[in-house]
């Protein structure tokens, strides 16, 4: 459960630091803590893929 929108987490922290992590939550409107608990639907990766391709300007990785 959630395991790919934490990884999308841990991607944007580790390429672009904290504060893409935050402006992932802020973009998301799902916070890092909630991620876990969230389904990796097809909607919620769509949702993650968005947000990190506009905070990274590259596109998200197929995880």
């Amino acid at each position: 459960m959630a395991e790919k929108l934490l990884k999308y987490y841990k991607y944007v922290s580790d390429s672009h630091g904290m504060g893409a992590k935050i402006q992932l939550a802020q973009d998301t409107k799902v916070p890092s803590s909630r991620a876990a608990m969230e389904p990796d639907s097809p909607q919620n990766i769509a949702l993650f893929k968005e947000a990190v391709q506009k905070i990274t300007g590259r596109p998200a990785p197929n995880f």
